[in-house]
């Protein structure tokens, strides 16, 4: 698991690295840059170093035998190098837009290193070298958007701010062992309460989820019209609240929480009154994931705030969590880091606040999951989500590691759809057929 860290953090750490650490960065920089000059029939390549990566910067240009300059000015001509920046700064200070391809080292150039806003003319990487933990502004903000593939090179590191990446190693570690014995009881009993008339949809991709992430026995709560769709998923188990949701339908929903190992509440649910609902899954303190409209209920009823505890997973996107909070979306935007913790210690609760990369904060400890595509972001993969967590949940793992693994496995997972569709064909329906694959 490797940290996310302030400028200043990570200034500390390239400061106090070793020798050797410097020649581990310097060669992964070296490999890099042959690569893509292979790729692009580049013939040479030029360094651009800033501290505090200039020692850094300097061993590798000497390997490749390429000149080192400290600005985008000093550059006599660059139209057939592969241009290597090492410059660390939040502003390019000029207007050059190189055509050829960029390989970042920490950041890339232009881009802010705490708080991922790009100026006009920051670079755009195909990849950036990330020696010894990352900068926090690669995932926020426009960060994303100009650092290409992220390449980390050497182990972890501490930092003060507890916030690390959630990545391979760590999905690995979590997910449960599954034996050869094993029988559906073993792999948890979950409820959903999702879908509605107007949203058939997201109850079947939610239950369609959670089986795929290797729930046992799927119970679906559901209005009637919804309990008929479910001939499309033979193993859910549908249980009818009568025409749609409201405070007097959530009876059944209610009497069947006993013996749940999971519940996932919100799904397509409407505009109707869940609270009754809401309020008797919060008393049994069964682990709960509470998404989409059922937290719109939720923020309508801030009397249940008070009931939130350790074993609930909010999964809002930031006009979701505008309603619970009372901040504007631009508020959360800012810093959706500092928020996803300040309300996770609040509520007492594990807040995934969802983004182009998500953040999930218990209040005690913070991961970012930086998995998925623009392809994410369509109707649907909310519920996936949703389905892929309570499945997880009803096999034992905890909240919030539930939370960091079922953002990975969504990510992951439409990665892969991503590779075959490309995210303008992406659908939420893709991402599950992925996510099957990856089981067999």
């Amino acid at each position: 698991m490797r940290p996310i860290l302030s400028a200043k953090e990570y200034e500390r750490v390239l400061r106090g690295l070793t020798r050797d650490q410097r020649q581990l960065a310097a060669d992964a920089i070296v490999s890099a840059a042959r690569e893509q000059m292979t790729k692009h029939c580049l013939l040479r390549a030029v360094f651009l170093c800033g501290e505090p990566l200039r020692e850094i910067g300097e061993l590798a240009a000497k390997e490749l035998e390429a000149n080192v300059f400290s600005s985008w000015n000093d550059l006599p001509s660059f139209s057939d190098a592969l241009i290597c920046d090492l410059l660390f700064s939040s502003s390019l200070k000029n207007n050059i837009r190189p055509l050829t391809p960029i390989l970042s080292v920490g950041i890339p150039a232009g881009v802010d290193p705490n708080t991922g806003r790009a100026a006009d003319d920051a670079a755009h990487a195909e990849i950036t070298v990330a020696p010894f933990g990352y900068l926090s502004g690669l995932f926020l903000h426009d960060g994303l958007d100009h650092c290409g593939e992220i390449r980390p090179i050497g182990g972890e590191t501490e930092t003060a701010e507890g916030i690390c990446r959630f990545e391979g190693e760590d999905a690995r570690r979590l997910l449960p062992p599954r034996k050869r014995t094993a029988h559906k009881g073993d792999s948890g009993k979950a409820l959903l309460c999702a879908g509605s008339p107007k949203y058939v949809g997201a109850a079947l991709l939610s239950a369609r989820a959670c089986l795929a992430a290797g729930c046992g026995i799927l119970y679906v709560a559901c209005p009637d019209v919804v309990r008929e769709a479910l001939w499309q998923l033979p193993e859910a188990i549908g249980i009818s609240v009568g025409e749609d949701w409201s405070k007097e339908s959530c009876g059944a929903a209610i009497q069947s929480l006993t013996g749940m190992k999971a519940l996932g509440l919100g799904c397509g649910v409407g505009d109707g009154d869940v609270s009754p609902l809401i309020e008797a899954a919060l008393q049994t303190g069964i682990p709960l994931v509470l998404d989409a409209d059922g937290l719109n209920c939720l923020s309508r009823h801030p009397e249940l705030y008070a009931l939130l505890h350790e074993k609930v997973i909010l999964t809002p996107h930031p006009g979701e969590m505008s309603r619970l909070t009372g901040l504007s979306v631009r508020e959360i935007m800012d810093d959706p880091v500092a928020v996803a913790v300040r309300y996770a210690r609040l509520w007492d609760c594990t807040v995934l606040l969802k983004g182009a990369a998500t953040m999930v904060s218990d209040g005690k400890q913070t991961r970012i999951v930086a998995e998925g595509n623009a392809g994410l972001g369509k109707g649907g993969s909310g519920d996936v989500l949703t389905g892929i967590i309570t499945g997880l949940l009803a096999q034992g793992v905890d909240s919030f590691d539930a939370a960091c693994l079922g953002s990975y496995l969504l990510g992951t997972s439409a990665d892969k759809a991503f590779a075959l569709l490309k995210e303008r064909m992406l659908r939420a329906t893709n991402v599950i057929e992925a996510l099957e694959d990856r089981n067999e």
